[in-house]
């Protein structure tokens, strides 16, 4: 089952817009998608390469009262939220790029429809060999699914790029596949990953590649057995007029100017009606396309 969806993507231009057909179709299907070679061969190594230069904390553990989660270290580590911005040059380069990433953006544009915006994050999860994994979940109240008219509508939406590979049997992040559209709660022993683990998808993906997931798919993380470290680097956006860890910034920040106005539209934008002057993605509001301020 888990091969069968580690084919969920394709790599993509920078000129494309939005989601492809078959992508949308995907998503659809299985609450997520794997998009391939989204970050550069030069965006992963500084990536890397900064996360080495940083003193990482240990994470709390998440695996509940799950015996099966629990792993033989706790080694998780979890970056500040905000910190992967405020690197010194050129360390915070690549966090800044994936904000508003070209290769995301479209699927973004796709998901939560124009004007979305950063949640909550970055944050960087690190796990060493024998770590213990993280309890599944759904986030139903802030990310409800559903399909009308050729949209998708749904809330809180991950980007979790990938900076290490996460081949079968490493464990790392993994979902049940389709349950963003189930009608019915998730038995507690499937959560606890207890039982019915052939119904949790354990998702295979590259170093550059981004799994993009809504949060009312389950998803959670399984103990890693790789021998490399897990990283992983997550953003959650959410669509312009909601909220669910309040987005926006508390007060100027020092980079301000340095952003691209993209990636300044989705760390700026508070909650707004989704009819307002969308500055991110080059889009100019409705006023400048029927050519008025009605």
């Amino acid at each position: 089952m888990s091969e069968a969806y580690a084919n969920t993507s394709r790599s993509i231009t920078e000129e494309t817009v939005e989601m492809s057909a078959d992508e949308k179709y995907l998503f659809d299907l299985l609450g997520f998608v794997v998009v391939r070679d989204v970050l550069s061969k030069q965006e992963l190594e500084l990536a890397n390469k900064a996360i080495d230069s940083m003193e990482l904390t240990q994470s709390p553990e998440y695996f509940g009262d799950s015996t099966a989660l629990k792993g033989k270290n706790s080694s998780t580590r979890l970056g500040q939220s905000g910190s992967l911005l405020e690197l010194p040059k050129p360390y915070c380069d690549p966090f800044r790029e994936m904000l508003a990433h070209p290769k995301t953006t479209p699927h973004l544009n796709t998901i939560l429809g124009e004007g979305w915006r950063l949640d909550h994050g970055p944050g960087l999860i690190a796990m060493d060999k024998g770590c213990s994994g993280g309890m599944l979940h759904g986030n139903f109240d802030n990310a409800p699914y559903f399909y009308k008219e050729g949209k998708i509508f749904t809330g809180l939406t991950v980007v979790e790029y990938l900076l290490a590979d996460e081949g079968p049997g490493d464990g790392g992040i993994s979902v049940v596949a389709g349950s963003h559209k189930a009608n019915l709660a998730c038995p507690q022993k499937m959560l606890r990953w207890e039982q019915y683990q052939e119904y949790v998808t354990e998702v295979h993906a590259k170093a550059g590649d981004a799994v993009i997931f809504t949060e009312a798919c389950t998803h959670g993380t399984l103990p890693w057995t790789g021998d490399h470290q897990r990283r992983a680097i997550l953003y959650k956006y959410n669509a312009g007029h909601m909220s669910w860890g309040g987005g926006g910034l508390a007060g100027p920040v020092s980079y301000w100017d340095e952003l691209t106005p993209a990636q300044q539209a989705a760390l700026l934008l508070p909650t707004h009606h989704s009819r307002r002057p969308k500055a991110s993605n080059d889009y100019k509001g409705v006023e400048q396309i029927n050519g008025t301020g009605g």
